[in-house]
């Protein structure tokens, strides 16, 4: 009975790839870097090289 219990609360692939983590995900990660790119295109608060070196440094990560 206990590794049946231990089977069923483990991670797998399958639980955690499912629509509902992939849309978190893509909301969390893409909202900060759209936000990013709407600043950096409609401010002048940074300077042009600050701001390529950022949206690099995003595009980078992403």
């Amino acid at each position: 009975m206990e590794i049946d219990k231990q089977k069923r609360d483990t991670m797998t692939k399958e639980k955690f790839y499912t629509k509902r983590w992939n849309n978190w995900l893509t909301l969390g990660l893409g909202i900060p870097t759209l936000a990013y790119g709407v600043f950096v295109l409609s401010t002048s608060v940074m300077s042009d090289f600050a701001g390529f070196i950022g949206m690099v440094a995003l595009a980078l990560v992403f």
